[in-house]
């Protein structure tokens, strides 16, 4: 298992990028040489989609989905209509100056930190390109992070049936997706002023009213579909399997971070220390501190570029998307029997059972320090004279 350090690094990052502000039918078409082959990775995407369309009947909602083609292969009712086939292309991301006029290449392994990722690449997991035809692209590599438990890609990963849930949300909505924690970036070497206002521009409150709506029904899903079959794990009781789903959730987004250290279409920005929490619950002391360290780095520091998550421009960070994942799941948890685990495994049964309400309430406990924190953020560089803080 990951280091706790490395857990909460993970969750304060993003895992679905999208393309915002792209128009519903803009996508170009992506060269066939760049789709995936691997048809373990089709099976999961497949099985996870299929199940989100399940759980999504059984709530009311019937999305215009008869039939589900990835990577040109559908599966689904004969003669549907075009517009009725839910397109999934999942594809090998490149750099753009490995790519051939076709949009091929012949460059293996994932794109190095630094090079710029070609217009077929998809940065993050997986964005809705377009509503009237339903499409959604989904990158590869990123993808095999969020369907493997483990080093197993044959087992379901309630991580893929969330991101994939969230992305049929969208058509719901029929929408493009916008699924990324927003990250802003100062420039140290900025006016004291410029650098103030940009904080301050970063507190003013965002529509996050239709992410929030999509990420709602995405917990439903999860709701609906993790006490069964395939994410039912007999090994544990089914309290302890419903606890263990919400870990593997985590341990997907930390595959996610630590493969950002070589991968351009997955990296990600080093957070000023401030927003990693240590303490749980945190203490108003310590967020106080904290609020207080960030801001005068900002305001003191004159080299360099400081990198934070931003309130409230767009979708919330992870963290705080699993704050609500583990506020949704606890109480049916708390619900489901404490029995039901395979004998044979009693002993490995009880530690999880111990151990999985600790960790779910560590994922919610860090979502609400980085709401507190950036609560008292705001607060302070609203003030008269925010520099009055450093003195």
């Amino acid at each position: 298992m990951p280091s706790l350090h490395s857990c909460l690094a993970a969750l304060l990052i993003a895992t679905v990028a999208a393309v915002p502000g792209m128009p519903a039918e803009a996508a170009s078409p992506v060269p066939a040489c760049r789709l995936e082959t691997d048809r373990a990775l089709a099976v999961q995407v497949r099985g996870a989609i299929e199940r989100a369309l399940a759980a999504y009947r059984v709530m009311g909602i019937a999305l215009p989905i008869d039939a589900v083609g990835i990577n040109g292969a559908t599966a689904g009712s004969p003669g549907v209509e075009r517009g009725r086939t839910l397109v999934v292309q999942i594809v090998r991301d490149a750099a753009r100056d490995k790519v051939d006029r076709q949009g091929c290449t012949s460059a293996t392994g994932p794109v190095a930190r630094g090079e710029m990722l070609d217009a077929s690449s998809v940065r993050g997991v997986c964005v809705v390109v377009a509503v009237e035809v339903p499409e959604v692209r989904c990158s590869a590599a990123s993808l095999a992070l969020f369907a493997r438990v483990g080093q197993r890609i044959d087992r379901a990963n309630p991580a893929l049936l969330y991101v994939l849930a969230h992305e049929l949300a969208h058509l719901h909505q029929r929408r493009v997706g916008e699924y990324t924690g927003r990250t802003e970036t100062i420039d140290l070497a900025a006016p004291v002023p410029r650098k103030i206002e940009a904080l301050r521009s970063a507190c003013e409150p965002g529509s996050t009213r239709i992410e929030a709506e999509a990420d709602a029904l995405a917990l439903r899903v999860l709701a609906e579909q993790l006490t069964r079959p395939p994410y039912r794990e007999t090994v544990f009781s089914e309290q302890g399997s419903l606890y263990w789903n919400i870990d593997q959730m985590v341990l997907a987004v930390d595959a996610w971070q630590q493969a950002s250290q070589d991968s351009e279409a997955v990296s990600q920005p080093r957070l000023h220390a401030a927003f990693l929490p240590t303490e749980f619950p945190s203490p108003k002391a310590v967020i106080e501190r904290n609020a207080k360290l960030f801001v005068c780095d900002v305001i003191d520091k004159r080299q360099g570029q400081l990198q934070y998550p931003g309130k409230s421009l767009t979708h919330p960070p992870l963290d705080q998307r699993l704050r609500r994942v583990a506020e949704a799941l606890k109480p049916i948890a708390e619900r489901l029997p404490r029995s039901g685990a395979q004998q044979d495994f009693a002993p490995v049964a009880r530690l999880q059972q111990d151990l999985g309400p600790i960790f779910t309430h560590i994922w919610r406990e860090t979502g609400v320090y980085l709401e507190a924190l950036q609560d008292r953020v705001c607060t302070l560089v609203n003030a008269p004279s925010p520099a009055a803080v450093c003195r």
